[in-house]
């Protein structure tokens, strides 16, 4: 009788295998560029620390919110990695050409203007191009710090940081890109 129920089983899941239903998750994995093997059944968050991008030493992160980890919500992730210093070159283009524009990239560079001493100011631009606006001399010092890459959102998800005068100053040029890494908004916080 015992050999009777284990070939029932035995044969339950057999056919399962066979009509597909049994669940490979918790043994597929998939590869990210930086992040290496991701385990889809363990949707912890994960990060990685100094990573050069475009001479910038960037901490990248990917954050979940559900028990599992979809492939599909992977291929974004993977897409923008693989192509993250274009985009990234990208992103500086486009605050170059919004400087001069009412909004945030403005008004990031005001404030750090306004606010910081002018001693500091002048101190931390002392090797800048003397030629170009203090607003360009600050762009050219700034550096992307973090990206954050939040697949589960509905919203966006990717999400890149930028700072200048980090010693002086908590505020971040905040750029969110979209799933085909095109910039959504960028905002500023602190």
């Amino acid at each position: 009788m015992f050999s009777f129920f284990g070939c029932n089983k035995k044969n339950k899941s057999n056919s399962d295998e066979k009509s597909g239903i049994e669940n490979h998750t918790n043994n597929e994995t998939e590869e990210l560029p930086f992040f290496g093997t991701i385990t889809l059944s363990n949707a912890r968050d994960y990060e990685v620390d100094n990573v050069k991008i475009n001479d910038n030493s960037v901490s990248i992160d990917l954050n979940f919110d559900g028990d599992q980890i979809s492939p599909k919500s992977l291929k974004s992730v993977r897409n923008v990695l693989k192509n993250i210093e274009v985009i990234e070159n990208k992103i500086k283009n486009q605050i170059l050409e919004y400087i001069d524009e009412e909004g945030m990239v403005k008004e990031y560079y005001k404030f750090h203007i306004e606010e910081i001493d002018e001693q500091v100011l002048s101190d931390y631009l002392k090797d800048a191009d003397k030629s170009l606006t203090t607003e360009l001399q600050l762009l050219n010092k700034t550096k992307l710090n973090r990206i954050g890459f939040y697949p589960d959102s509905s919203k966006s998800i990717v999400v890149l940081d930028y700072r200048v005068l980090s010693d002086f100053s908590d505020e971040i040029l905040v750029v969110v890109l979209d799933e085909n890494g095109e910039i959504e908004r960028i905002t500023i916080e602190s």
